[in-house]
């Protein structure tokens, strides 16, 4: 407990986390109020038997999926890369000579807070762009919005781990946030380029399979199996990592 308030002193002290976690809730709920209007204006008759656009509440979440959770795994990798930068860490592992108590404490921390997050974006993104556009399945709490409630934040959590992990292998901010960046929003997408086999290993990208189970249909892309194969795959790279950032934490200078 004492090393979890010490983490919390440690988050609460300083402006990178209020900056990173208000911007990801801030974006979140501008997209929503932008997303809601526009369901609300294009709104006409249907055409019978046809679904509308905007049925999916996936569309009124987008902004969490594009920017909350990015911005909350940027903010774990700078509260693990910020105390090598600082040389805070130092003094911690003086404290915890064992060092992984410590490592387990932070991550709990910032597991958690991405959880937190991650769910008031999407309480919030649902709620807004619901009322605004005038959909009743645009609520977090029946359907597929609380389905959306329910893996996102999981999601948010299990991707903590791996960047976490990556952050305490890299031991850069900069770094580990390019790598982090590239590896997701680049490498995912264009392996399935490669001649002959780039399909194949397509289906086994971590964050892909994460978002497959999260979002559903709309991202299986080249993945073959259900969803609960995926979210496995996911959270079995993302926990592997966030051992080998441990392990290697243990092992080296600090």
């Amino acid at each position: 407990m004492n090393l979890l308030k010490s983490e919390w002193i440690k988050v609460t002290t300083t402006k990178s986390a209020y900056w990173l976690y208000g911007l990801g809730l801030v974006l979140a709920l501008g997209l929503a109020v932008i997303i809601g209007q526009f369901e609300q204006s294009s709104a006409g008759d249907p055409i019978a038997g046809a679904p509308g656009g905007g049925s999916d509440p996936l569309f009124a979440i987008l902004g969490v999926s594009v920017f909350t959770v990015i911005l909350a795994w940027i903010a774990a990798i700078v509260a693990v890369t910020g105390e090598y930068r600082f040389h805070t860490n130092k003094a911690t592992f003086l404290a915890v000579p064992s060092r992984w108590p410590a490592v387990v404490a932070k991550t709990v921390l910032f597991t958690v807070m991405s959880m937190v997050v991650t769910a008031v974006g999407v309480v919030i993104s649902l709620l807004v762009a619901g009322a605004l556009s005038g959909l009743d399945s645009w609520t977090p709490f029946s359907g597929d919005g609380l389905t959306y409630l329910v893996r996102f934040p999981v999601y948010a959590a299990l991707g903590t781990l791996a960047v976490m992990g990556l952050a305490y292998i890299m031991r850069n901010a900069a770094g580990t946030i390019s790598l982090f960046l590239v590896w997701t929003l680049a490498l995912e997408g264009m392996v399935s380029l490669i001649p002959r086999v780039g399909q194949d290993i397509a289906g086994w990208m971590p964050f892909a399979n994460g978002d497959f189970w999260t979002q559903g249909e709309t991202a299986r892309g080249f993945i073959t199996w259900g969803e609960w194969p995926a979210f496995a795959w996911f959270a079995a790279v993302c926990v592997a990592l966030w051992v080998a950032g441990l392990v290697i934490t243990l092992r080296r200078d600090a």
